[in-house]
C-alpha cells in the first residue's frame, strides 16, 4: 500500500506534465510548458522511482492497475527524456556547454547582490538606479566591456534585480554588467512615451560612469528579457540610428550587441495575443503600458514596435525564442528577425522546442544556461569579449 501511496502521485504528476508539454498547442492543456522545462530533469526522476515502485507490486502479482501504472510511469519518464534531450540539444547546437547536473538547482543561488548602487535620474520623485557587478580584482583602471541589462515584467512589474544570478556570472566572466531600474506602467500610468527616453538618460548615465567601475563605455552591449528585451531591442536600434532620447541629455554611446530572451518586439502582436488564459494578461500589461488598443493609438505602438527601428546600422542580435511562448506569441518575433535580416542586421535566433515564457525562471535551469553561455558567447564572437 505505502509503494501506492508514493507511487501514484509521481506518475501522475509526470505524465500530466510530460503530456501538456508535448501538447502544448492545446489550449489549457499546454501551458504545462510554462512549468515542466523548469523541473523536466526532476521529472525523469519522479517517474522512474514511480516506475520501480509499481512495477514491483505488478510483479509480486497485484493486477492491472499496478501495469497501468508502470506502463505509464515508463511512457512519462521517456517523454520526459525526450523533451529534456530535443531542449538541450537545441541549445548545444546553438554553442552552449549544457550542465545537466546543474539543471536540477540543487545549491543553485537565488539572488547575488551587487557590488554598488547608483541613481541616474529620477522620475515623479522617485529614483531611477542601477545595479553595478564588477569583474573580479577589476578596479578604476580597468577597461572590462559592459553589459547593460534591462529587465523584464510586462512593462508594469519587475525590478533591476532581476536575473542577479546571470549579471552576477557574466562579471565573473569578464563584464561589468549594470542592471536598470526605470519607472513601470500601471492601469492609471501609461509610460510608452517615458520608458524610451529614461533608458536614453541611463545610457548616458553609462558613458560617463562606467570608468568609475572599471568598465569601458566604447565597448557597450545590451540585454533583456521579455518586455525587457523589447526595450533593449529598441535602445539599441535607436542609439545605432542616432535617434535615442535622453530625459537627461548627454552623449549617448553605442551599442554594439544585443542579447535577447523571448523580447516583446511585437506589441500589437502581444496586445491580440488569443491564448484563452494567457491572452488577458498580455492584453493588460501592453494596455497599461500603450493606455489602450492598437486600433486606439496606432502611433504609440509604431513607436514601442521594434520592427519600426530597424536599419542597416543597427548592432548584430541573439534572439533566444521559446518555441511553446504563451505569453508573447512567437510569430511577431520570427517575423520582426526576417525583417532585421532583410535590412542587413545580424540576426541569430535560437528556438528552444518546448520552451515557455520565462522557462529560464529557476535557478539552474537550461533556460538561464542558455542565457549566461549564449550571451556570453554571441558578445565575443562581436568583439565585446573581455
Amino acid at each position: 500500500m505505502i509503494a501506492y501511496v508514493v507511487a501514484v502521485p509521481l506518475v501522475v504528476v509526470a505524465a500530466l506534465g510530460v503530456s501538456g508539454t508535448l501538447l502544448n498547442d492545446v489550449p489549457y492543456v499546454g501551458l504545462a510548458t510554462a512549468f515542466v522545462p523548469w523541473f523536466v530533469v526532476w521529472l525523469i526522476v519522479a517517474a522512474a522511482v514511480g516506475a520501480v515502485l509499481a512495477g514491483y507490486r505488478w510483479w509480486r502479482g497485484r493486477g492491472w492497475f499496478a501495469a497501468a501504472l508502470t506502463v505509464t510511469a515508463v511512457l512519462a519518464a521517456v517523454g520526459a527524456s525526450f523533451i529534456t534531450a530535443r531542449m538541450t540539444t537545441a541549445v548545444q547546437a546553438a554553442g552552449a556547454d549544457v550542465d545537466l547536473v546543474d539543471m536540477f538547482g540543487i545549491g543553485s543561488a537565488g539572488s547575488a547582490p551587487p557590488d554598488a548602487e547608483a541613481t541616474y535620474a529620477t522620475f515623479e520623485g522617485e529614483p531611477l538606479q542601477v545595479s553595478i557587478y564588477r569583474p573580479p580584482g577589476s578596479t578604476q583602471a580597468s577597461r572590462a566591456p559592459v553589459l547593460v541589462y534591462i529587465h523584464g515584467g510586462g512593462w508594469v512589474a519587475g525590478d533591476r534585480h532581476s536575473r542577479s544570478t546571470e549579471l552576477r556570472w557574466l562579471a565573473d566572466q569578464g563584464w561589468l554588467t549594470i542592471s536598470v531600474g526605470y519607472p513601470l506602467s500601471s492601469n492609471d500610468r501609461h509610460l510608452a512615451d517615458v520608458t524610451q527616453s529614461q533608458l536614453g538618460c541611463a545610457l548616458a548615465w553609462v558613458a560617463a560612469n562606467a570608468h568609475r567601475y572599471g568598465g569601458d563605455p566604447a565597448r557597450l552591449s545590451l540585454a533583456g528579457h521579455s518586455a525587457g528585451g523589447n526595450l533593449a531591442v529598441n535602445t539599441a536600434y535607436l542609439a545605432a540610428a542616432g535617434t535615442l532620447p535622453s530625459s537627461c541629455g548627454g552623449r549617448i554611446p553605442a551599442v554594439h550587441a544585443v542579447s535577447v530572451m523571448y523580447p516583446a518586439v511585437d506589441p500589437a502582436g502581444m496586445y491580440h495575443n488569443p491564448d484563452p488564459v494567457l491572452g488577458g494578461f498580455a492584453r493588460d500589461m501592453v494596455g497599461a503600458y500603450t493606455g489602450g488598443s492598437p486600433e486606439q493609438f496606432p502611433e504609440r505602438y509604431q513607436r514601442v514596435s521594434s520592427a519600426g527601428h530597424i536599419t542597416a546600422a543597427a548592432p548584430p542580435t541573439l534572439i533566444i525564442v521559446p518555441a511553446a511562448d504563451h505569453l508573447v506569441p512567437v510569430a511577431g518575433t520570427y517575423r520582426f528577425a526576417e525583417q532585421a535580416a532583410a535590412a542587413g542586421v545580424d540576426v541569430d535566433v535560437v528556438t528552444v522546442p518546448y520552451a515557455d515564457h520565462v522557462f529560464d525562471a529557476r535557478p539552474g535551469s537550461l533556460g538561464r544556461q542558455a542565457f549566461r553561455q549564449l550571451t556570453a558567447r554571441w558578445l565575443r564572437d562581436h568583439g565585446q569579449g573581455p
